[in-house]
């Protein structure tokens, strides 16, 4: 479908009904807007300008989007309300696509969230300059989410994400407390830590051991001599083992109960998995779809589990033939059973009623 400027609007997502329509239409609108920015002139720290101009302005920029028109599409099905009634937010978002386009798409509310400030004050200089209007920025974990929503009369219908889910420390308690907070909420996120598709399983296994030889076994040894300065060095090196994932209060209850010969809590579902042990931040959980589907099922929701899909708009023809024939065969398999292929999964909670 051409509009009167002969642009494509039906590139982002398939679909003829009024909801397609209307996302084409932004995403087209957004993708135009994107493409002209010139973000060098943002007063932004520079290294956040640097990662926004190279990882969001660039050659994946129309996956970006692509998959952001998906999310929300599929969002708004399944919650069953109309967009303007519908209250969104975008949980983790980074400086991705995905508030972008909710802030286009004429939600009754909104709402930017990322654990970090200063991505948040980053995307608030990215939407004003790019004149998109978000209507509440919220810095913090799941708690300061619930927490504003309480103080300002918010009860979100939708709690999305993309390639954010994986990064959520305690993902058993962010269910429980959307569920708490609107049992009838939609959260549909996008994951790359795909277990079932073998490669991505590799893939996310070299990088944990990559990232945690570099960086967060260094530091968790520091931060264990703080704690306790006369642990003998065999000690030290078994709890530096023992703490591996642990972040938070967890990493600190498991130091002290090492050191009182008391077991040590181990989580199953760990597997190469490492973090910042201060915070939490970067975990990524590496999940089967029953695992997903506990935790989902245990904080009152029901899952739906699929394949996502690869990117068959790079540089490279070549790239975009094996991408294209990827994609058809896991349409052949069926959304279910085409997660052994797909480079990543779409995870739904939402009402069982």
């Amino acid at each position: 479908m051409l509009n009167s400027g002969g642009v494509n609007t039906t590139i982002f997502l398939q679909g003829s009904d009024a909801l397609a329509i209307d996302i084409n239409k932004k995403a087209t609108d957004l993708f135009s807007l994107l493409q002209r920015f010139d973000a060098s002139g943002l007063a932004i720290i520079a290294e956040y300008k640097d990662y926004f101009i190279h990882h969001h302005l660039g050659p994946r920029l129309f996956f970006s989007l692509q998959n952001s028109a998906h999310i929300i599409y599929c969002s708004v099905q399944q919650s069953g309300k109309a967009v303007h009634e519908t209250q969104f937010i975008d949980y983790g978002a980074g400086l991705g696509t995905l508030y972008m386009l909710a802030g286009m798409m004429g939600f009754k509310k909104t709402v930017y969230n990322d654990y970090l400030p200063d991505w948040q004050h980053t995307a608030q200089s990215i939407c004003a300059a790019l004149q998109i209007k978000i209507d509440a920025w919220v810095t913090g974990d799941i708690d300061a989410v619930m927490q504003h929503a309480k103080e300002h009369g918010i009860r979100y219908d939708i709690v999305a994400s993309r390639n954010v889910l994986e990064h959520i420390y305690r993902l058993p308690d962010f269910y429980a407390a959307v569920f708490k907070h609107n049992p009838s909420a939609v959260t549909y996120s996008t994951t790359t830590a795909n277990y079932h598709n073998p490669v991505m399983n590799w893939y996310h296994i070299y990088i944990h051991q990559q990232t945690e030889k570099k960086y967060y076994r260094q530091q968790r040894r520091e931060e264990i001599l703080k704690l306790q300065p006369l642990l003998p060095d065999q000690q030290l090196k078994e709890l530096i083992a023992h703490t591996r994932g642990k972040g938070q209060q967890d990493f600190i209850d498991a130091v002290n109960n090492f050191v009182n010969n008391k077991p040590i809590a181990k989580d199953s579902s760990l597997r190469s998995n490492t973090c910042d042990c201060i915070n939490g931040v970067w975990t990524e959980h590496l999940l089967t779809k029953k695992e997903h589907g506990e935790m989902i099922e245990a904080a009152g929701f029901k899952m739906q589990f699929t394949a996502g899909y690869w990117d068959t708009h790079y540089s490279s023809g070549l790239k975009n033939g094996m991408a294209t024939s990827f994609n058809k065969i896991i349409t052949l398999l069926g959304m279910e059973r085409g997660i052994v292929l797909s480079p990543f999964v779409n995870v739904m909670a939402y009402s069982p009623v």
